[in-house]
């Protein structure tokens, strides 16, 4: 099976968030990366791929990634920023139409519904890659896409085409649902394990074995 590797220039176009890191009163994201399946589940909702349906599916995703006809690396940046913490509000309370009692109490003290979180800016600068099965190619008819990705899919990030690429980071927890073992160079999180940097064609060598 033939496999192509595109370097890739993402941009966020606007901020974004995930629970990745526990900070006082919140969460904050890894402002020096987007994980793999953020970028595959993102352009997988932007080409149409997703099923859609009323209930979320189970997650499994070893299945919905062997699925796509396409594998991510992980994108990485060497300037992360992250914006000043943002105030949010969970109002589970109100929605679900629990009784005012106990929307009362949940407003105080350790049950109170309002958290922090601090997002990756806009015009944040990411590099990666997607390396296409079949010659499979997302830009074949667009030079750009637009992908979303973050809690709720809140992020808007641009993705363009990028001739140079000189290295990729691939996530060895990824890896490992393929059956294939990598060395890992920083654990960030159970499902994001960066491998150390390899070339394109590195990479695109390790790939053709997720299948």
């Amino acid at each position: 099976m033939k496999i192509n590797a595109i370097g890739i220039r993402a941009t966020t176009l606007t901020p974004f968030v995930y629970h990745s890191l526990m900070v006082q009163g919140g969460s904050a994201t890894l402002p020096e990366l987007i994980s793999d399946r953020a970028i595959a589940f993102g352009l997988a909702a932007t080409l149409g791929m997703l099923h859609t349906s009323v209930a979320l599916p189970k997650k499994d995703y070893y299945r919905h990634l062997k699925a796509m006809p396409y594998r991510t690396s992980v994108f990485t940046t060497d300037k992360p920023r992250l914006l000043a913490p943002l105030i949010r509000r969970l109002n589970l309370t109100e929605e679900g139409g629990f009784p005012p009692k106990l929307q009362s109490v949940v407003k105080r003290g350790n049950l109170k519904d309002f958290f922090h979180t601090q997002e990756v800016p806009e015009g944040q600068i990411f590099t990666g890659a997607i390396f296409g099965f079949d010659d499979f190619n997302p830009f074949q008819e667009q030079e750009k896409l637009v992908i979303r990705i973050g809690l709720h899919r809140n992020g808007m990030v641009l993705l363009e085409k990028q001739e140079h690429q000189e290295a990729v980071r691939l996530n060895a927890a990824t890896a490992t649902l393929f059956n294939s073992e990598l060395p890992v160079e920083r654990y960030c999180l159970h499902y994001l394990q960066l491998s150390p940097a390899y070339s394109l064609k590195e990479a695109k060598e390790e790939v053709m074995k997720w299948q």
